[in-house]
């Protein structure tokens, strides 16, 4: 899997419960510690690394927005799904972003989570 850097759509972390709440999709590719410590309720894990091996989990009929820590991850994932053609966005910010906008962030426990 090669991952490029192409303009990637992105989106505002303040519009992301909205995106939710209108069918968008949000998915996680942080690693398992960092989707532990603290991720948004609603959002899917799929870690960086398997995102090919997981790509029978996307449909071309829905809009994903694509979320890591800072964004740079999530930028590559992006791309990459946009490469196979998938309706994807990317978080603007990553979770830490969102993390000062959001009330649904939660480890894996289900209490307030954090972002590491």
């Amino acid at each position: 899997m090669v991952f490029g850097f192409n303009k990637v759509p992105s989106v505002d972390a303040s519009d992301v419960e909205n995106l939710i709440s209108n069918g968008h999709i949000l998915i996680d590719v942080r690693e398992d510690d960092e989707w532990e410590a603290g991720h948004h309720r609603e959002a899917t894990h799929i870690s960086m690394g398997t995102i090919e091996e997981n790509l029978s989990k996307f449909t071309k009929s829905n809009d994903y927005i694509i979320v890591c820590r800072s964004g740079a991850r999530s930028s590559r994932v992006s791309n990459y799904l946009l490469s196979k053609d998938f309706n994807v966005s990317n978080l603007d910010g990553g979770m830490k972003a969102l993390f000062n906008v959001s009330n649904n962030i939660i480890n894996s426990k289900g209490s307030t989570g954090q972002i590491i």
